[in-house]
């Protein structure tokens, strides 16, 4: 189409140089000619030049031979316009139609660029979303996990208090029986050491052995207890009846306390037992809460790590939101930079084209 219009322009050329050849010969022949007016332009052939200094795929040649036909072709209205002129028109219509798909083409450009754009930010803000609820969702997790910790600290302690308490009653209860016990042991071994030794007569300690004896007498008759060293001392020949008496009374003091104290152990055993088991049951019962605290205790932890995680999460997704916002007030912006310049050229460049395009004559709309 440019070679053709490049051949019909310089047709047009051609015909319009031929008026001032003609002129410059009568000059030549002495001929007084008045110098030709330059012809007045329509403004709106200003835009119709400016769109076709923007089509950048014309040759230099053929845009200026285009920009110097248009003020002649569109100055004359549409039904006075010779053949050539007529091309004219049609072929810098055909100019302007690529310009305009140009700018088309460049808008529509930013927009795929804007429209992936959107959709990464369609893909962020989802991103943040879900980040949202899984924050919210842990953080949940996490309050009830600390309403079961504390559940589970309350329990412990309470098992812990009982215990306490279980020990306590067991120790009360068991000191008279631990007294008992020891003094039992104790009759117990004075009778198999001291008292043998004095009433078998082997020990030629006999004082240190009647001291051992004394702790043990407290509640004996006075005129019993008088008699019993000089017992003690004697050996078994020199003893007499009376010794005898009294040794044997000490012996059977001896067996009855130790009898007495083994009779009073056996009846408290059984609330022994009872105590013992019940500090048993409170210690297992300790030992369940504790274990419960410490897989609250874990649970807990797991939560707030969690909890910690969606936290990052979450503003990791607001950071890459924040950081895509940018780039995409520069897309929009080139976008609607270039949609500005199409519709631009549109309201300016081809309306102007359009009203010079079909302008009639005044004998045309006279006739009309």
């Amino acid at each position: 189409q440019a070679t053709s219009a490049s051949d019909d322009l310089q047709t047009a050329v051609s015909s319009s140089n031929m008026a001032p050849q003609k002129a410059a010969k009568r000059i030549g022949q002495g001929m007084a000619v008045p110098l030709a007016k330059k012809p007045k332009m329509d403004p709106a052939c200003k835009g119709i030049i400016e769109a076709v200094e923007q089509a950048n795929d014309l040759s230099e040649n053929c845009r200026k031979m285009l920009l110097a036909c248009i003020p002649k072709a569109f100055g004359t209205a549409s039904d006075d316009r010779h053949e050539t002129q007529a091309i004219m028109v049609k072929m810098v219509g055909e100019v302007l139609e690529e310009v305009q798909a140009k700018l088309q083409q460049a808008v529509d450009v930013e927009q795929a660029k804007v429209g992936g754009i959107e959709s990464r930010k369609g893909q962020l803000e989802t991103t943040l979303a879900s980040a949202e609820a899984q924050l919210a969702v842990t953080a949940q997790e996490a309050k009830a996990k600390e309403a079961t910790m504390a559940e589970a600290t309350n329990a412990e302690q309470s098992a812990k208090a009982l215990l306490q308490e279980k020990q306590e009653a067991q120790k009360t209860g068991d000191a008279a029986i631990v007294l008992a016990q020891e003094e039992k042991t104790t009759i117990e071994q004075v009778m198999a050491t001291s008292l043998h030794a004095i009433v078998e007569g082997q020990s030629d300690d006999a004082v240190r052995h009647c001291s051992a004896l004394a702790p043990f007498l407290k509640d004996v008759d006075e005129s019993l207890m008088s008699a019993l060293p000089s017992s003690c001392m004697k050996k078994i020949s020199e003893r007499g009846s009376f010794d005898a008496m009294v040794l044997d009374q000490i012996g059977t003091h001896f067996k009855d306390k130790f009898a007495a104290l083994s009779r009073a152990l056996d009846e408290a055993a059984p609330a022994a037992q009872q105590r013992a088991a019940a500090v048993a049951e409170a210690q297992a019962e300790l030992n369940g809460a504790s274990a419960l605290r410490q897989t609250a205790a874990v649970g807990l932890n797991v939560a707030k790590a969690a909890e910690q995680s969606a936290l990052v999460a979450l503003q990791v997704a607001k950071d890459a939101l924040a950081a895509h916002e940018p780039e995409y007030l520069q897309a929009t912006g080139a976008r609607d930079d270039k949609a500005a310049e199409l519709e631009n050229f549109k309201l300016y460049n081809m309306a102007s084209f359009e009203l010079l395009r079909y302008r009639t004559s005044a004998k045309a709309i006279a006739g009309a």
